[in-house]
């Protein structure tokens, strides 16, 4: 796909050719800049992201330019800005980068000027003042947004990050649902694949901070939403540049039992127990919490799982709250104890009712099987059960109607090793309509599966190896390693603290 992407150029690369432009041909800036766009898109250059017409103009002209002053005045103490005016200027650089027309690079120029920084001392400077602490979260959040040269703003300097500064401002209004709502809904936004953010936050009383604002807010399902937002993201293992992760520790300091946090979600699930968009964001979270082996237990003996599969079953045709509910399940039956009670209990027909409804959806139907594994490992007399309900032809069934989806077929991959591994007169059954094709297929078309395949077919007592006439010549065969730097750093995340799966949704 790379091939068929334009080449881009930064904002920098496009001002330098028209300031050649200006010197050398003395051209007028306008002229410059039409020159400049007609040599780029002659080298078949996209400039969706340059902000052609604010090249080389005058930082006294430049309206994002004027805008990120205006704003740095307001940071300086001896300024003599009040919270009004530094909130009018903050909100005129927030409009002018939120245009709908506006250029990607817009938020880099005001990056490069000095934004972020200004706008952080502005909220440390006014963080009892609600208009400007709203206005504050609001700006810092669209200039991240999507931006990662900006985002890595807050992350400097490395011995005292500059977003602490946001982090000390949160617990200030607490009160104030405006500001929770936008302070919280900043951190969801910068914490995600971040890890020095998601430290940062755990670090300034994070724990505190989240049960402040669902004590205090419950009733809000806006505030919820982002609350549950942060919390999953801070559990997350999402930041792949890192390999030491505190998402452990987060998940740890949030599902203890001293910490009494997880009680205030329970709560606000029973407060928004009718609204789906509130329970997926809360069943994240509790999936991001359930890394943890003492908190599952926590999670189990407070009643939470019981709120989750109330949830589900309210809302299994909801397919947002159908996979998040499965992937919690997944999740949890690492507890050996639960998973005989999942199974054998509704949960498991609860799963076959979701996979059932959104046979069509392959996030639904990746984190069904990734519960059915994960009930199937180490335990026979689940397999029992769910081979006497139909999972044989579920799984063959979901790789049929998924064959582009690389996590579908993995996961079912995994579901079938675990099965067989303790129930091999399960084999004959499995392997009696097309599944070895299937696995094969799936091998050869996902890098991903190279390595599921490989051991599935193994462990089914197929060919798997070098006798088969095909082994070896699909593009992603077994013996093609997909160990790039990427699966291996995913994978030494997970050994350094669980099997559990975590992955991104979207993959």
């Amino acid at each position: 796909s790379m091939a068929n992407q334009s080449k881009r150029i930064s904002q920098e690369t496009f001002d330098e050719t028209v300031k050649e432009n200006m010197d050398d041909f003395d051209m007028s800036r306008e002229a410059a800049i039409a020159d400049a766009i007609e040599q780029f898109k002659m080298q078949g250059i996209d400039l969706s992201n340059v902000v052609t017409s604010l090249s080389n103009m005058d930082a006294s002209e430049n309206p994002i330019l004027v805008a990120t002053k205006r704003v740095q005045q307001s940071a300086s103490t001896d300024g003599g800005d009040d919270a009004g005016q530094a909130t009018a200027g903050m909100h005129e650089l927030r409009e002018l980068l939120s245009a709908p027309d506006v250029a990607a690079e817009a938020k880099v120029m005001a990056g490069n000027a000095g934004a972020i920084e200004a706008t952080l001392e502005v909220l440390e400077r006014f963080a009892e003042e609600k208009e400007a602490a709203v206005s504050a979260y609001r700006l810092l959040t669209v200039l991240i947004a999507k931006c990662e040269p900006n985002r890595q703003k807050l992350c400097e300097p490395k011995q005292n990050p500059r977003v602490g500064a946001a982090c000390r401002a949160l617990p200030k209004l607490p009160d104030d649902a405006d500001v929770q709502e936008v302070g919280f809904r900043f951190f969801k936004v910068a914490s995600t694949k971040c890890e020095a953010v998601k430290a940062e936050f755990m670090k300034y009383d994070g724990v505190d901070i989240i049960k402040s604002a669902l004590e205090k807010h419950v009733k809000s399902a806006a505030i919820v939403i982002e609350v549950a937002g942060v919390v999953h993201s801070c559990t997350n293992a999402d930041d792949y540049s890192t390999l030491l992760s505190g998402v452990f520790d987060a998940a740890k300091a949030l599902g203890n039992e001293r910490a009494q946090a997880l009680p205030l979600v329970y709560a606000a699930m029973r407060e928004h127990e009718g609204d789906p968009q509130v329970l997926k964001e809360i069943v994240a979270a509790l999936k991001g919490c359930a890394i943890q082996e003492d908190v599952v237990k926590n999670i189990i003996k407070d009643g939470g799982m019981d709120l989750v599969l109330k949830a589900f079953r309210q809302h299994v045709s909801h397919n947002t709250v159908a996979a998040r509910c499965m992937m919690l399940i997944a999740n949890m039956a690492e507890n050996d104890d639960l998973k005989k009670d999942l199974c054998s209990g509704d949960a498991y027909d609860l799963m076959l009712n979701a996979m059932g409804t959104h046979a069509n959806d392959p996030l639904v139907i990746k984190c069904g099987f990734a519960a059915m594994a994960s009930m199937a490992l180490r335990m026979p007399e689940n397999t029992a059960i769910m081979m006497q309900k139909g999972a044989a032809m579920l799984l063959l069934e979901g790789m049929r109607a998924h064959t582009m989806s690389a996590e579908v077929n993995r996961q079912a991959m995994i579901c079938i090793r675990n099965m067989v591994a303790r129930c091999q007169e399960i084999v004959p059954i499995l392997l009696a309509d097309d599944l070895e094709d299937l696995i094969k297929a799936a091998r050869d078309t996902h890098a991903k599966c190279a390595d599921a395949a490989f051991d599935c077919l193994r462990d089914l007592g197929c060919e798997y190896g070098g006798l088969g006439d095909q082994a070896g010549k699909g593009a992603n065969s077994a013996y093609v390693t997909s160990a790039d730097s990427l699966q291996k750093c995913k994978a030494d995340q997970l050994k350094a603290g669980s099997a559990m799966v975590t992955w991104e949704e979207d993959d």
